[in-house]
């Protein structure tokens, strides 16, 4: 007999467990992943994750910025646990420089409180950086870092005990029309009906669920680095003395880092958000960072934070899912009934996930939207 829902979402990664989080207020919803509940093979693995409101990349994602804050917040209230470690931001390099130009557009136009330091500033309230004298830095004190694996674990707690159910191991294989419904068939032979699906699965998403959206995504492998302080300069780095930044180099290479707010991950994490991106079809198979990117990473972490140890005492590679125009693509499936998608979040999504996920439970469950997605709508590229 089969079982039907009202919502299926499939994929539990961030998106997944938000869609899952907010779903859970007014559907019966199942959750399903191919993997077990803490597993590092996609997106959303990792123990931090940053959180800015000052966007560069553009005033259009405020509204979204705006509502995940909200429920971050919420999260955190409800789960009596530390989630957000407020760091503020620092979002550092040359005065005309996408991360400054762009970060203090968008807090300008968005009435974000932020401050801006010359070189001077940055050197006295960061002392860590080492910079330039032409260096320019827009601080917002309002960004913060997400405990990120432990944030994702909380939807899903907050999930279940709102009444939904989850299916863990087991992969879904194939989507169809069927009547009214969609049915949704696992590798492992399970089936049932939902009158709505939501597609969550990253990386993953286009092999079998969503064909449509495959000239539109290209998943790529993407390094990340942990740094540990020299001896006797730990302080520098300590998340009440360190925020969370971005700095634009004079080439264009841009990097993020992110101290450290987990027993898990004991030195600074940092990465390129815009180099060192290989193509790569999606598996289960740890693959090292190649040399030559860590030779890479070292030789800039060496010049910009003299106080960290010369090598990273970690590195590990993650995915990222890319669109065209390096946007979200969140929209409404033309070949499927009441099927939803949000992929690709193109290296910068995790942050906005609740708010996502909220306005994807929305969609499906035919309640009122409080945020529009047609900003991610992957009608844009016809």
């Amino acid at each position: 007999m089969n079982t039907t829902y009202d919502l299926i979402v499939v994929g539990l990664g961030i998106m997944g467990a938000a869609t899952l989080w907010r779903a859970s207020r007014y559907s019966r919803v199942l959750g399903i992943d191919a993997y077990g509940p803490t597993h590092r093979y996609g997106s959303s693995q990792g123990s931090s994750r940053i959180f800015r409101r000052a966007y560069w990349e553009g005033d259009n994602y405020l509204p979204l910025l705006n509502h995940a804050d909200l429920l971050w917040n919420e999260l955190e209230k409800t789960s009596q646990k530390q989630l957000l470690f407020r760091t503020g931001g620092i979002f550092i390099g040359p005065p005309s420089s996408r991360v400054v130009a762009g970060s203090v557009r968008t807090a300008g136009q968005g009435a974000i409180e932020h401050e801006l330091w010359d070189w001077s500033k940055i050197t006295t309230r960061s002392p860590a950086f080492n910079i330039t004298r032409e260096t320019q830095a827009l601080y917002e004190p309002g960004a913060y870092a997400i405990a990120a694996c432990d944030a994702r674990l909380e939807m899903l707690n907050e999930a279940v005990k709102h009444g939904a159910s989850t299916d863990f191991g087991h992969r879904v294989v194939h989507l169809e029309n069927e009547g009214p419904d969609v049915r949704v068939t696992t590798n492992g032979g399970r089936s049932y009906l939902a009158r709505s699906v939501i597609v969550t699965t990253g990386p993953w998403i286009a092999d079998n669920l969503l064909p449509e959206l495959k000239q539109l995504i290209e998943p790529r492998r993407v390094p990340i680095y942990w740094f540990t302080p020299k001896s006797g300069f730990e302080k520098l780095f300590a998340p009440e003395h360190f925020p969370i930044f971005l700095y634009e180099r004079e080439d264009g290479a841009l990097l993020y880092g992110v101290p450290s707010i987990a027993g898990n991950e004991t030195g600074v994490k940092i990465g390129f958000h815009n180099r060192q991106h290989t193509p790569a079809a999606p598996d289960c198979k740890a693959i090292p960072v190649q040399q030559h990117y860590v030779t890479e990473i070292t030789s800039i972490v060496e010049s910009l934070f003299p106080t960290l140890e010369r090598s990273p005492t970690k590195a590990s590679n993650c995915f990222y899912t890319m669109s065209p125009d390096e946007s979200f693509l969140i929209g409404q499936s033309k070949v499927l009934k009441s099927t939803y998608f949000a992929s690709a979040c193109s290296g910068h999504g995790f942050k906005f996930a609740p708010a996502i996920g909220d306005a994807l439970a929305d969609l499906a469950t035919g309640q009122p939207a409080r945020v529009s997605l047609s900003e991610f709508s992957a009608n844009r590229f016809e």
